[in-house]
């Protein structure tokens, strides 16, 4: 069921992203193949049509991958970067001595990308698309000026985010995470794919942003690596937690399809330290809800595979009893609901189909709380801020590796 509403969630975009597309350029298919799904899966066309500052000049960047031999040998112009990039969906990084000029991109007759700037010949340097290991995702190990708009702080404040450096860190632990649930989350692995195109590694203080995960740049997890001893067990979590609010995203695309009661209905205030509040309505707590589901699946899978040393399988169980308890009472929010000091059940919050995702997490939070809540239930979580920290769970915890 969950396969199928992703599916058809997917076809939705599609189609909104080809009308968009139709409405800004009515020769748009002329140049690009209307068949070709990959297209209008490209996040950075929801970036663009979600920026109000966005102009046909980005566009054309998004899509001169895409487009047909005849329209790449007649070029467009493009804009290099602060750093003198050009990033070329499907094409990869053009590294340049010119930063934030306007260039002409054009291939030539043998299909190599030639680029001129102010008339003459500009050089530069190809790097290609990075996927990851044995899986058709990208790794965006730049950062992209259209995905500035939505680093934004608590307040709404634009902020600037390490990338570059934290992506080289981290390769290595993205690709081992994301190659584990691929082997022994198979299934689950299957949804991550389906709607994630592409995945940033970036590095921020949580006390001005704790994700970025958004649906106006749908296609693109994204992973906050802030804490120096984050190891693929962190990136194991992470990526099926972010990876989670692209794969939901997509599934409840028609929201009123999920959910009866208006969306932005207050459910909680959570105080975050440093003088932040976080309310969160039932959307919110149902995005939630999903993605401590997510986690819960490819976590227990490499636990189970004993994939981890004993280090590693302590902070894994460590963050799987995190969620246990998160779960637990953001499921007793949904159940313990009320609008106007009355109580609502579950059937005045979600349709049919809504409830039908709401017990499929429910079941799979019953299952994992009674296979492992006699080894977790000794643990102290007393420590732990908003996100997991395993230096804190030590503190407590320590690790006694004759029973891990």
């Amino acid at each position: 069921m969950i396969y199928e509403n992703i599916k058809l969630g997917q076809k939705q975009l599609i189609e909104n992203i080809k009308i968009l597309l139709y409405k800004k350029d009515s020769n748009i298919f002329n140049i690009i193949d209307f068949e070709d799904d990959r297209i209008y899966q490209e996040p950075l066309l929801f970036a663009y049509f979600n920026d109000k500052k966005s102009n046909n000049l980005n566009l054309y960047t998004i899509l001169y991958g895409y487009m047909n031999f005849d329209a790449q040998k007649k070029g467009i112009s493009v804009e290099s970067d602060e750093y003198g990039r050009v990033y070329l969906p499907n094409i990869g990084w053009l590294m340049t001595n010119e930063n934030t000029q306007k260039l002409k991109l054009y291939k030539d007759k043998n299909s190599k990308i030639k680029l001129l700037y102010k008339g003459f010949i500009c050089e530069y340097k190809l790097e290609s698309i990075e996927k990851i290991d044995n899986t058709n995702i990208e790794y965006l190990k730049y950062p992209i000026p259209l995905l500035k708009q939505y680093y934004y702080d608590v307040d709404n404040n634009l902020i600037n985010v390490e990338i570059e450096r934290i992506s080289i860190k981290h390769l290595k632990n993205v690709t081992r995470a994301l190659n584990l649930i691929k082997q022994f989350a198979p299934k689950h692995f299957d949804l991550i794919v389906l709607a994630t195109k592409k995945i940033v590694v970036f590095n921020v203080d949580t006390t001005l942003r704790n994700s970025f995960a958004t649906l106006s740049a749908h296609g693109i997890s994204f992973s906050n690596a802030y804490q120096k001893e984050y190891n693929e067990v962190f990136f194991i979590d992470d990526i099926a937690h972010q990876t989670g609010h692209v794969v939901f995203n997509a599934l409840t695309y028609d929201l009123p399809n999920f959910i009866k009661i208006d969306p932005n209905t207050i459910l909680e205030s959570l105080e975050l330290g440093n003088n932040i509040t976080e309310t969160r309505n039932i959307q919110v707590v149902f995005h939630a809800l999903y993605t401590y589901y997510t986690t819960f699946i490819c976590l227990n899978a490499c636990i189970d595979a004993e994939v981890f040393d004993a280090k590693r399988k302590h902070e894994a169980l460590g963050r799987l009893y995190f969620y246990i308890r998160k779960c637990y009472q953001d499921l007793s929010l949904v159940e313990t609901a009320n609008i106007d000091n009355e109580l609502i059940g579950l059937k005045d919050i979600f349709t049919e189909r809504g409830l039908e995702i709401y017990f499929e997490i429910k079941n799979k939070f019953d299952l994992i709380r009674v296979k492992w809540i006699e080894i977790l239930k000794v643990f102290n979580m007393s420590n732990q801020p908003y996100n997991f920290t395993y230096f804190k769970f030590v503190e407590l915890n320590p690790l006694d590796e004759n029973n891990n």
